[in-house]
């Protein structure tokens, strides 16, 4: 693996995204300024921001640096330097995580602050230690962005392996239809499902072991991604 030519590479994407990435975290900053100020319209149009810097810096990042190397004719360069397949593929996962998660961890605290879960009540209400009540803050971080990254991890692969936008927006329509019908409507209907759904909401032990599986599910899509990567042989 050659570090040093995916430390460039990654460095080209970060450069080329850099007035988008600025345009969205000042976005994401500014729906957080506008929950933490208060008031109930104040509060929705926070998150209605924060919701749309995930969704936009999501495929933004999929149209530039994934897909745009196609569209501007660069990816059999990039192929023609001292790289591999799967170095060009770690390259880009690492860019593009890198962009995704600047801003969208400036937008999850925008939904962590709008938790169901009061956490400064919490904090004054138990005795717990205050690393305890940190750690399960971070916690609700990580399961608030690890539920978007594996979203984005399955379209991320389908734009990288596919290098096709109709493929990606297929893709991305599917996951979103799954999403917003199944995961968000019919599973917290079931019945079976509620007294997980409160443990998660306590930070009983389904918080971890939630945050275990989105990290699997990360992985092994990042996994699947760099396989099929390697194995090409075209990137004309």
């Amino acid at each position: 693996m050659n570090i040093k030519m995916i430390a460039r590479l990654v460095r080209k994407d970060c450069w080329l995204m850099r007035w988008p990435l600025a345009a969205y975290i000042l976005a994401a900053a500014a729906g957080l300024a506008m929950t933490v100020s208060g008031g109930s319209m104040a509060r929705s149009a926070g998150v209605t921001l924060a919701l749309n810097v995930l969704i936009g810096v999501s495929f933004h990042v999929m149209l530039g640096p994934v897909l745009g190397e196609r569209e501007r004719k660069t990816l059999a360069f990039v192929m023609s330097l001292p790289v591999t397949p799967r170095d060009a593929a770690v390259a880009k996962l690492a860019a593009a995580f890198t962009l995704f998660l600047i801003p969208a961890t400036i937008a999850a605290t925008t939904l962590v602050w709008l938790s169901p879960i009061d956490i400064p009540a919490h904090m004054a209400a138990s005795h717990r230690p205050l690393w305890s009540h940190l750690l399960g803050t971070l916690g609700y971080y990580a399961l608030v962005l690890g539920a978007w990254m594996v979203f984005f991890s399955v379209v991320l692969g389908a734009a990288i392996v596919s290098e096709s936008v109709g493929w990606t927006i297929g893709v991305l329509t599917g996951v979103l239809f799954i999403f917003g019908n199944f995961v968000m409507q019919i599973l917290p209907a079931l019945h079976g499902l509620r007294p997980y759904l409160r443990a998660l909401g306590r930070g009983e032990a389904a918080l971890p072991i939630t945050i275990a599986c989105e990290a699997a599910a990360i992985a092994a899509i990042v996994t699947i991604i760099l396989t099929l990567q390697q194995r090409k042989t075209s990137f004309v």
